[in-house]
This record gives C-alpha cells, sequence and structure tokens, in this order.
C-alpha cells in the first residue's frame, strides 16, 4: 500500500463494528473517542457497550463542567489539612463494580475542562481520586466541521486516546430499527432510499435534516399519527427529517396506506396482486413484514417466491431480521432450499 493509498483508505466503522471495537477497549481499560456527525447514534451504543459488558453506565456532560467540578469541593480535615471531596458524578474509588463512564460532547468543552481531564483520561486520577479499578473512561464528540460547539483538541488530551470515527450504516440501522420498534413504512423507506438515513449538510441553513436520531422522531410521528391531518403530519415530518426526505417519505407513505389490505395476500398467496408499481410493492411487502409470525410464513413465503428474485429477498430477509426465529420454520426452509436450485 503507498502513502496516497494510505491515506485515502476508509478506516471509519459501522454502528455494528464500532459496538464490537468499544467492547474491546473497554474491557481493556484502554481510554478513546468516538467521533461522528450529529444524530449519528454514537451515545446510543455506547449505552449498548455499557449493557452487553454488564456495565454501570455514566453519562459525564462534559461541555456543562467546570475545571473545579472535577477536583471537587475543598475541606479541611481534623489534622487541619486540606482535602477534595471527590464529585459525586464519579464513581467511588473503592467501588468493586463495574462502570463505562462516557464523557459526552468532549470537544464542545471549554480547553480549560479539556485540560482538567489530561490525568483523568491517562492516569486515571484527578488530585487525591483514582477511578476504581472496574472503570473504563471513552468520549463522544462531534467533528470540528460539523457546525457545533467544537473547540479544537489540545494536542496532549487527544494523545491520551485511541480515536474512532463512525460511518452511518443503513443495514445496521434498520436491523436495529427492526428490534426497537421502528415503523415499518420507515425501516421500509431507508431500505428503499439509505442514503436518505444521513443526509447532513453542515452549510445548509435549514434547522431540521435525516440522520439516525431524526428518523427515530419520523417514526414516532408515524406510529401515533391517527387523526392527524395530512397537511399536518407533512409539517411534523419536516420538522424532524428536512424538507426533501420528508417530501419522498410522504409520497411513499401515501402509496403504503392506499394498499390493499395485506391480510388478502396472507389468505390467498397464489392468486393475490403483484403490483407493479415498485414503490406499492415495496410498501406491501412492509405490511406483509409487519403481519408475518410462524403460523403464516408459508403463506408469506409463497408469495415472496413469486416476485422478482431481489424482492422476495428482500420481504423473507426483512421478516428474518425482526424475527429471527422464523429461519427456523419449515417455510423458511423451503423456501431457502429452492433459492439453491
Amino acid at each position: 500500500m503507498t502513502a496516497s493509498e494510505s491515506v485515502s483508505a476508509d478506516y471509519t466503522l459501522r454502528p455494528s463494528e464500532l459496538a464490537a471495537t468499544l467492547a474491546l477497549l473497554v474491557e481493556a481499560r484502554q481510554s478513546c473517542i468516538v467521533w461522528g456527525p450529529p444524530g449519528a447514534a454514537k451515545s446510543q451504543i455506547a449505552q449498548q457497550v455499557a449493557a452487553d459488558t454488564g456495565r454501570q453506565y455514566v453519562d459525564v456532560r462534559a461541555l456543562l463542567l467546570d475545571p473545579v467540578d472535577l477536583r471537587g469541593i475543598p475541606w479541611r480535615d481534623e489534622h487541619g489539612r486540606t482535602r477534595w471531596a471527590p464529585p459525586g458524578f464519579l464513581p467511588p474509588d473503592d467501588d468493586t463494580g463495574q462502570w463505562l463512564i462516557n464523557l459526552e460532547e468532549l470537544p464542545s468543552a471549554t480547553p480549560m475542562v479539556q485540560a482538567a481531564l489530561y490525568q483523568l483520561v491517562l492516569d486515571r486520577k484527578v488530585g487525591e481520586y483514582e477511578l476504581p479499578e472496574g472503570a473504563s473512561l471513552i468520549a463522544c464528540g462531534n467533528r470540528e466541521g460539523d457546525r457545533g460547539v467544537v473547540h479544537r483538541m489540545p494536542t496532549p488530551l487527544a494523545s491520551r486516546f485511541v480515536h474512532l470515527e463512525i460511518k452511518v450504516d443503513a443495514e445496521d440501522w434498520c436491523a436495529w430499527g427492526a428490534g426497537a420498534g421502528i415503523a415499518p413504512e420507515v425501516l421500509f423507506f431507508i431500505q428503499l432510499r439509505p442514503e436518505l438515513l444521513h443526509n447532513f449538510d453542515p452549510a445548509s441553513k435549514e434547522r431540521a435534516f435525516a440522520c439516525p436520531r431524526t428518523w427515530e422522531f419520523a417514526s414516532h410521528i408515524v406510529h401515533r399519527r391517527r387523526g392527524l391531518d395530512p397537511a399536518v403530519e407533512r409539517a411534523l415530518l419536516r420538522g424532524a427529517v428536512g424538507e426533501a426526505a420528508a417530501v419522498e417519505l410522504c409520497g411513499f407513505l401515501q402509496v403504503w396506506r392506499e394498499l390493499p389490505h395485506p391480510r388478502a395476500v396472507l389468505d390467498d398467496p397464489d392468486a393475490a396482486l403483484v403490483p407493479e408499481n415498485a414503490s406499492a410493492l415495496i410498501a406491501l411487502c412492509g405490511s406483509l413484514y409487519r403481519l408475518a409470525t410462524d403460523v403464516n410464513f408459508d403463506a408469506v413465503t409463497a408469495y415472496a417466491g413469486r416476485l422478482r428474485q431481489e424482492v422476495g429477498e428482500f420481504l423473507v430477509g426483512s421478516c428474518i431480521r425482526r424475527e429471527p426465529e422464523l429461519q427456523h420454520t419449515p417455510a423458511f426452509i423451503r423456501w431457502a432450499a429452492a433459492r439453491t436450485q
């Protein structure tokens, strides 16, 4: 590999890759910082890693700290000597539990606070306080070009971290969303238009923009839209994901909601109509995905077998991501075997 190839290589990590990497570094007690654009799910991944590794999660908003907050309040002991009461947001130094401390929004903290963290990040102590054996430190923050409140990280602090950068990935997000209750129509729209999952332009003057965080907002709106005037729904979605993404989503939802009831497909998959319009077909697949169970999966796979190969695989694969146990059903086994012939 030449020097130019090394410089242009992609070292960003998808959320699933980042979670595994963070878990490794946390277990090794190696401090690291995750960089990425706003709304890319950095904090959620940190919380997931804490849960997966059985650690108590501590969210420390570095942006809200003053330098004196880290050392603590001074007090005089029985010998007349000054001591410092360590801050309550850090675990007791004699604690025997497992902790993950996330210095959230670290690049947004003032330079004085960042300087005050030198000793904590590298030596795991601040003044008389020392992190317990079971505590690990990570940090998260936006990049300097993301139009946020960001201060350039001092080199001495930067050299104390392993630096990682998150990459937004539609496949990862949809796999997560299937188990997290994201509205099926939103998941299927993102699978149809993955480039709209993260549409952040630092130069744009629009207040709202599409990102994993705001698509979750959009899902909440879609879930609870009953009785909403369509114009109000459009305004809400525009306020969540921005105008361009909202216009496309509303067009997709209109097709989704005008389709025949998917139960007709489940009742007679061999005779049910196959929509010619691609958006309508994807929307119908989304409805079937939402209704798929081990009881009716025979009908789902039978209908999938009548579709273009890529669409049928899309439908069945989406059902499996939502409910992995379906891959053990006789219906799936027969469908998979037919694909290999």
